[in-house]
């Protein structure tokens, strides 16, 4: 932080190579990306758990239950606590942060005449301190709270350990609230628990390898390491089609419009019409969970986390700042991962890790001025072949052309054409996508005819109408229709999916970045075997 305000207030002198010319750059902060816990040091605000805990400044009041200030709209029956016995709050009236609301609420609080009044002022505006971003030159910021983001990342986690405690039941319950009377707590029986989570773990297997690290068995694995992308292609991605008739419909219902919305808001381009499908989406699930779970009972107020309420707050950052996704906490995750790879020393671990950086970034500045330094390595082997627009044919393949085989033979000349009845072909097993997914064909066999590059495929009926808008669009059931073979253009295909029970792949666009191709090691080896049984068939033909 001393180093930003200083070279903001200096500016930082760069030397231009290409013209060889020196000019001043003043950095601008845009956006603090930091999670819940970490956000308090810099903004100075009160926290989760405090009277207006919402770290975008919506003004939102929370309603007390010991010590701690749950963000609920509905009013607990019987409650009458002083300072939290307001009304009920509408969605629609929580306004968007305010930059003069926040610093006419900091003067107040820096201009207390005691320590009594210091803390109530704390309590009521939600600042606890000047904050550390106030350092900073106004002109190279957005200022507070206009530089603070919702951290979907996190949101995730948060969202899946709150829904997963109370099917659980597990959640802390108070006299004369009781698990027995919750009756979306069906985890509590171990077998329904542990079949769940066999089906998560065989689904999982369906799924391509571009989703990096797969969920694992939440039975088994859920204390042990259970990593924020598991719980988001588990929880916003198999989930509904897995709890379709095992949680209650009301509340399966009201799932799925949660991870509709979300599946919406991760993608790095949304639309309009997405973000109006996702507002409205959003809206209604607060208030469904908040009527479906809370109740109106005082003693199930934390029930109400602070994670139900930044989902309202999504759609309008988004309007306002761009997709979430796009200053989410996963590159930041993902570069202090590499680097702390890079750490050789146990003692001074922070020092190393800021010694890394350093390095990295010389070593970038390097390349850029002399790229000879790095020449480009060739990414695919001499064997692919590159089709263009991105799309790449890799190996296996055939070792000779043939004749059309069943299945698919028909459909392959009603697709070529009457004029290509003697034509051979020759089968590839991987295609590489623009989107860096490797796709597999069922059989191993991508076509590749002297001049159309095609794909035979099997067909899916259309999705099941009713269960697709019961979901909320979350699950897609298709029946294979093994009798309906098409060919079709090889550049048609747009991205790998998994099929299995009533499932598809997640609707977030960033599991389409697939994993890089590694060369002849990353392919299946089973299907040498193939190789060798077609090479037979032709010697014997």
């Amino acid at each position: 932080m001393h180093h930003l305000a200083a070279l903001q207030n200096e500016g930082l002198h760069i030397w231009d190579a290409w013209h060889d010319i020196v000019f001043i750059f003043n950095p601008f902060l845009i956006f603090v990306t930091v999670d819940g816990p970490g956000l308090v040091y810099f903004d100075g605000m009160v926290g989760h758990s405090g009277k207006s805990g919402c770290q975008l400044y919506c003004g939102l009041l929370g309603r007390r239950k010991g010590t701690h200030y749950y963000p609920a709209l509905l009013i607990p029956h019987h409650y009458a606590i002083a300072g939290s016995n307001h009304p009920d709050v509408s969605v629609y009236e929580l306004h968007d942060p305010d930059l003069t609301e926040y610093f006419n609420n900091l003067l107040k609080l820096v201009a207390a005449p005691n320590t009594h009044q210091y803390h109530k002022l704390q309590t009521d505006t939600g600042i606890t301190k000047p904050s550390l971003l106030l350092s900073l030159h106004p002109s190279c910021t957005l200022g507070i709270p206009n530089c603070l983001t919702p951290d979907i990342m996190h949101l995730a986690q948060l969202l899946s350990n709150l829904l997963l405690s109370l099917w659980h039941g597990t959640m802390d319950h108070t006299f004369p609230d009781h698990v027995s009377m919750w009756p979306w707590a069906m985890f509590c029986d171990a077998e329904t628990w542990e079949t769940h989570g066999e089906a998560v773990s065989t689904a999982a297997q369906h799924l391509s390898g571009s989703f990096n690290r797969k969920p694992r068995n939440p039975a088994e694995k859920i204390s042990s390491g259970y990593e924020t992308w598991e719980y988001q292609v588990y929880i916003f991605g198999l989930g509904p089609a897995l709890l379709y008739n095992i949680l209650p419909r009301p509340y399966w219902l009201n799932y799925c419009k949660l991870v509709r919305r979300f599946q919406l808001i991760n993608q790095h381009s949304i639309s309009r019409e997405d973000a109006r499908i996702a507002q409205a989406l959003f809206t209604q699930w607060e208030l469904d969970f908040e009527t479906l779970y809370y109740q109106h009972h005082a003693e199930r107020l934390h029930f109400i986390r602070l994670c139900i309420h930044q989902v309202s707050h999504l759609v309008r950052e988004t309007v306002k700042k761009g997709s979430p996704i796009c200053y989410s906490q996963w590159t930041m995750e993902h570069t202090i991962g590499n680097l702390g790879q890079e750490i050789r020393q146990p003692s001074n671990p922070y020092a190393n890790l800021s010694h890394e950086g350093v390095r990295r970034c010389q070593v970038n500045a390097l390349k850029a001025m002399m790229p000879d330094l790095s020449p480009d390595k060739p990414p695919f082997p001499t064997t692919a072949v590159d089709l263009g627009d991105g799309y790449i044919l890799l190996h296996k393949r055939d070792p000779w052309s043939m004749v059309p085989r069943e299945p698919g033979v028909q459909a392959i000349f009603q697709y070529l054409g009457p004029q290509h009845h003697g034509i051979k072909i020759r089968r590839w097993a991987h295609l590489r996508l623009p989107n860096g997914q490797i796709a597999c064909t069922a059989w191993r066999e991508t076509m590749r005819p002297p001049e159309k590059d095609v794909a035979v495929v099997s067909m899916f009926s259309l999705p099941d109408k009713d269960l697709l808008d019961l979901s909320c669009h979350t699950v897609s059931s298709c029946r294979l229709e093994e009798d309906d073979i098409c060919v079709i253009d090889l550049k048609s295909i747009l991205s790998v999916v998994g099929s299995l029970f009533h499932g598809r792949k997640p609707g977030f666009d960033i599991a389409m970045f697939g994993v890089p191709y590694e060369g002849h090691a990353a392919q299946d080896d089973q299907l040498d075997e193939q190789e060798a049984e077609a090479g037979k068939d032709d010697e014997g033909a």
